[in-house]
């Protein structure tokens, strides 16, 4: 092979080097404008790939803290733009007991109306978003903007409380102007974070009070612009050191205290067998084994995530949301 043939090929080479240098680069300098680009990929096989690259290097990159620097710099750039979005927000105000909740009345969503849909949570809420999209994203009355979020947790440290979580919710809700808010979340709230200098250890009084502070806090600022709330309940894992049913305690009691305005779904209607307990697979009809869950026993399959899906398809038909399609 002569030299001026190889060339090229080094050429090539080069390039290529470079091309995955660089995404190398703003996977572990950018993971959230990553994450936004693996979202965007079409449903199939081009997002499952991109998402194969972008979780593992996002969570590299916010373990070891290489994210920071951009985005101390972007909150820098932002800052105003994010005192506006704060200052355009006014959060809900919980209804005293035995009051009705100020919420918007549902709409008979059309086409040209489309039901506004924002989801919010951790990564259980990434699966579950690519369901809605598979389930809901055919009919022409709905919009779903899906912000499930690798890692977060309303108790994880990496997030500020105040800075990132709120002033991010406040944004969607300015952005987005929901009129639904859906929510999937708990992953992470079992790793004895420190909050505020206090270790929570799960299932303890504190944990439970912060948690509850967070989610009321929470679904004050998602109802700002009056949306419903409707909040899953966080599956049962496969390892039992998830404590999700002390955590669905929470959960609940912060639905209550909304009254009408939040609508708490018990996952385990669908994802659970008989009596509601964890299980990995289904029956489908052809008789043979459907997986639920991912390996790790907790987040979604696509049949579990699309089972989800439909599961709040029907609370949205059944709440005059929306009709038959």
């Amino acid at each position: 092979m002569t030299e001026t043939s190889r060339t090229p090929r080094r050429r090539a080479a080069r390039i290529l080097g470079l091309l995955i240098l660089t995404l190398l680069g703003a996977s572990l300098l950018a993971p959230d404008a990553v994450d936004s680009w693996a979202d965007g990929r079409d449903p199939g096989w081009e997002r499952t790939l991109a998402r194969v690259w972008a979780d593992p290097a996002g969570d590299l990159a916010r373990r070891l803290a290489l994210d920071v620097p951009l985005r101390e710099l972007a909150d820098l750039l932002d800052g105003v733009g994010s005192e506006v979005a704060r200052s355009a927000v006014v959060p809900a105000v919980r209804p005293e007991a035995g009051t009705s909740p100020t919420t918007v009345a549902p709409l008979a969503a059309t086409s040209e109306r489309p039901l506004r849909i924002l989801a919010v949570g951790d990564s259980l809420m990434l699966d579950l978003q690519y369901g809605m999209e598979r389930e809901l994203d055919p009919r022409m009355d709905v919009v779903v903007e899906g912000r499930g979020a690798l890692g977060f947790g309303f108790t994880v440290p990496h997030w500020d409380w105040e800075d990132d979580v709120l002033t991010d919710y406040d944004r969607l809700v300015v952005e987005i102007s929901p009129d639904v808010v859906v929510v999937m979340i708990g992953a992470n709230e079992f790793e004895e974070y420190a909050v505020n200098g206090e270790d929570l250890t799960p299932g303890g009084r504190r944990w439970r009070e912060v948690l509850y502070e967070r989610a009321d806090e929470a679904i004050a600022h998602w109802k700002a612009d009056g949306a419903h709330i409707y909040w899953w309940t966080t599956p049962r894992m496969r390892d039992k050191r998830f404590l999700t049913d002390d955590l669905n305690t929470v959960w609940a009691r912060a639905s209550e205290a909304w009254g009408a305005g939040v609508t708490l779904i018990d996952s385990m209607r669908v994802l659970g067998d008989v009596d509601g307990a964890y299980r990995e697979t289904m029956v489908g009809d052809s008789g043979m084994e459907i997986p639920l869950r991912k390996e790790h026993g907790v987040h979604f399959h696509e049949v579990g995530a699309d089972m989800l899906a439909r599961q709040l398809e029907a609370h949205l038909m059944a709440d005059g949301w929306l009709t038959d399609s």
